[in-house]
């Protein structure tokens, strides 16, 4: 999973957008239902509600996301208002904000390849549509109320935004147990490694938590990252072993001597032009297989070439 860094003209654009859409629902005090459209009047109580924590309901962090959908949930509605606002707002997140802006949206926050994969990039394709879509960290069928909260809106590729199903997880502790996007935790990182059986020449990718972190690995497992990773193996990961394999431990110096013989160019480009990912963390986004690449090689390089014969 890549670091999500927090866009601030993202957000501002987020914001504006967003904020219009609730002013004109509590100038309004109704929604619209149906076609012919129909004027469905809300409660107060709801109103006042979102009054109160529409700001919050915008641009709050997870946590508070969670603190404010409890309130809303002990509201007293009936059974046809619950579902005229449940409605409403998954409609207005895809229609009212995805739709008219999500295209502008994504090239602010401006990352290039699906935040949970790195496979996919997600790069704008057409003018007024992107490929990348907005996943909600929240799922919107059990919290539809966040479908147009900032800190729940993901860029994903299209695989990863439904690869994931209908998980059994206790969503109200999920903060605890798992790794949001936009907020990058200590020693909670992790590493590509892979496994070679010898007898049946098969390449198996494995994934690494550093210090075995529960937190990691619960979200590497929730993302199907090795799963997925595994669908590329005899691919990109067979690519990368053959490579070590046909030359020296010091193929990636010989490869660059005699590709770029007096040129004066860095580590960073070199990857970039071999194998086409870029190795800083901070980059990683910008390619596909960036890290799962960069991890390989790096393993490779340590290994005795002899392990693979």
């Amino acid at each position: 999973m890549i670091y999500l860094k927090f866009n601030k003209k993202a957000f501002e654009f987020h914001t504006e957008k967003v904020q219009n859409i609730f002013d004109e629902i509590l100038d309004k005090g109704y929604i619209k239902r149906g076609r012919p459209s129909l004027n469905i009047h809300l409660n107060k109580d709801f109103l006042d509600f979102l009054h109160n924590n529409a700001t919050d309901l915008i641009s709050g962090k997870p946590k508070r996301l969670l603190e404010i959908n409890k309130v809303y949930e002990n509201i007293i509605l009936s059974d046809s208002e619950k579902d005229y606002i449940k409605n409403f707002f998954l409609q207005t997140g895809y229609g009212g904000f995805q739709k008219k802006y999500g295209k502008e949206f994504l090239d602010l926050i401006g990352v290039d390849t699906c935040v949970y994969c790195n496979r996919n990039y997600t790069i704008n394709i057409t003018k007024n549509h992107s490929r990348a879509e907005l996943d909600h960290w929240f799922p919107k069928t059990q919290f539809p109320l966040l479908s147009l909260s900032f800190y729940n809106l993901i860029p994903s590729c299209h695989s990863c935004n439904h690869i994931k199903g209908n998980p059994k997880i206790d969503w109200d502790n999920a903060l605890n147990e798992y790794i949001h996007p936009y907020f990058k935790e200590n020693n909670e990182g992790f590493s590509f490694d892979f496994f070679y059986n010898k007898s049946l020449d098969r390449l198996n990718v494995e994934t690494k938590s550093f210090k075995k972190n529960i937190k990691t690995d619960k979200t590497l497992n929730f993302n199907k990252t090795k799963e997925i990773y595994n669908s590329h193996s005899e691919k990109e990961l067979r690519d990368l072993v053959n490579l070590r394999y046909k030359y020296s431990k010091n193929y990636i110096k010989i490869l660059t001597e005699n590709t770029f013989e007096n040129l004066k160019i860095s580590k960073d480009e070199i990857y970039r032009t071999i194998f086409g990912i870029e190795i800083n963390e901070n980059d990683y986004h910008k390619r596909p297989f960036s890290k799962f690449k960069k991890d390989i090689i790096d393993k490779l390089l340590r290994i005795d070439k002899n392990l693979l014969d």
